[in-house]
């Protein structure tokens, strides 16, 4: 498990330097040069790791920027190009995501040649440098051990590139990645997030006051950029329009095809507090009329986290989730209670009842109780459906409410709870189905007296049982 205290963490703020440049196309008497070794040497004398570059935004200029950066040996992802045209708040938005920049040191690192000149050539001194991919990277001291039962990652994948493996954790392959962003998305407690602009930069972005554009760095307007707007989720979208109106602009590249469920999202936002308007090549969503959301300023590092601070502030059940259960298959086995990270989900019993309790508040969607749940196809019901199901909240609800109840069998010596009437049930079904009928006087008591009574059967009901004595005692 990675060490919280050593490795980059969102506690971390880093220091940014603006470097303002200046060339034929954005004269000035101060420095001007489009000479990327002179530029590198400019950048290095910040001597800081995160830049902000006002200059030019155009494919001419990033191309540029992009050599002088990696010559100067600075972090690509820690670098941002601000058009000059674009004002002071756009430097400011720049300036927020870099000091939140934490995740693009753990970006993969790639070697790559960089434009030599002929003397270089000549003499062999042939120079690499240190580029980084911008593609989601997975923090596992964030996860946890929920890769143990949760796939979300994997599952909402369109291109099979992640891998959730039960005993490391989640496996990213970058060569079937197309930085889509939909992992980022999925995961409940942000431990998948793209190097270039972190779940931490989303929020704090979110907290600054005015309207807001928000496009990738393929729009060469002034907006916000992040990798692909498909990395936002109902949570971020609610966040970032809270301190204003917010539009969303695609350019409409190959990676567009997967914003059905961003689109989805931000269409049942717009109904329900208005000020968010979508543009793309294909598609157009006016903004409805803006309603005011008071939304907690308040700091914190997982998405689950904003989630339960936006639930208890607003009424937005787009965020919130809530649980079905099939009372045909549900035998009440407890599965989905101890698996629960959240505690979501809990087990109330009484004298003759038990009870599943479930509360909004702290569901943060992973799926978990889906994954854990064992009445499924291998019951013989259809394939693929399990007994639970989770899902969008269609009305907010933030009660706890009783999801599903069955009467508690209590041994019949000594009244220790043993289970559901339904699991017990559920036991003699099976074990006739293998040939074998179950005694029910045997089931409905506790390992112990299980024992006894399997013993008496055989000596007689009369004879002491006297159970081996276990190690330690």
């Amino acid at each position: 498990m990675s060490n919280f205290l050593t490795e980059p963490n969102p506690l971390i703020k880093f220091k940014v330097g603006i470097f303002y440049h200046h060339c034929q196309h954005n004269p000035s008497e101060s420095f001007q040069s489009c000479d990327p070794d002179e530029i590198a040497k400019k950048l290095r004398e910040f001597q800081t790791k995160a830049i902000i570059i006002v200059g030019i935004y155009d494919d001419e200029h990033l191309k540029l920027y992009r050599e002088a950066i990696l010559k100067a040996g600075l972090n690509p992802l820690l670098v941002r190009i601000v058009d000059y045209r674009w004002g002071e708040s756009a430097i400011k938005q720049n300036m927020v995501i870099l000091e939140n920049g934490w995740t693009a040191d753990l970006a993969k690192i790639e070697e790559k040649g960089i434009n030599i000149s002929r003397r270089d050539l000549i003499s062999g001194n042939i120079k690499t440098v240190k580029d980084r991919v911008d593609k989601p990277v997975y923090i596992q001291w964030m996860c946890g051990y929920l890769y143990r039962a949760c796939n979300l990652c994997e599952a909402t994948c369109p291109y099979n590139a992640i891998q959730v493996d039960k005993k490391s954790g989640v496996i990213i392959n970058y060569e079937k990645c197309t930085a889509c962003g939909i992992c980022v998305s999925a995961c409940p407690v942000s431990a998948i997030q793209f190097p270039s602009v972190s779940q931490q930069a989303i929020f704090e972005i979110a907290k600054l006051n005015g309207d807001k554009k928000i496009s990738c760095y393929k729009n060469h307007d002034n907006s916000i950029k992040i990798p692909c707007l498909a990395m936002l989720s109902a949570v971020d979208i609610a966040l970032l329009r809270s301190n204003g109106s917010i539009t969303f602009e695609c350019p409409g590249c190959e990676l567009s095809r997967n914003l059905s469920n961003f689109i989805m999202t931000l269409t049942d936002l717009n109904d329900k507090i208005g000020g968010i308007e979508f543009i793309s090549p294909d598609i157009k969503i006016e903004p409805k009329p803006l309603k005011e959301i008071k939304i907690k300023n308040d700091t914190f590092f997982k998405r689950s986290e904003a989630r339960k601070i936006i639930a208890s502030s607003e009424n937005l059940p787009d965020i919130l989730f809530d649980i079905d259960i099939n009372s045909d298959m549900c035998t009440l086995c407890e599965s989905c209670a101890k698996w629960c990270p959240t505690s979501a989900i809990s087990i109330q019993r009484g004298e003759n009842n038990e009870k599943l309790i479930f509360d909004p508040l702290k569901c943060m969607g992973c799926n978990i109780c889906i994954n854990v749940c064992p009445e499924g196809s291998a019951c013989g019901t259809v394939p693929g459906k399990k007994a639970i199901n989770i899902h969008s909240m269609k009305e907010t609800n933030l009660k706890q409410k009783v999801i599903f109840e069955d009467e508690l069998v209590r041994c019949k010596v000594c009244g220790t709870p043993i289970g559901s009437r339904k699991s017990l049930n559920r036991i003699k079904k099976i074990m006739k189905e293998k040939g074998v009928e179950c005694d029910g006087e045997w089931l409905e008591r506790c390992p112990k007296h299980r024992a006894e009574y399997s013993f008496q059967k055989i000596f007689g009901m009369n004879a002491k049982f006297k159970p081996r004595r276990t190690l330690g005692e």
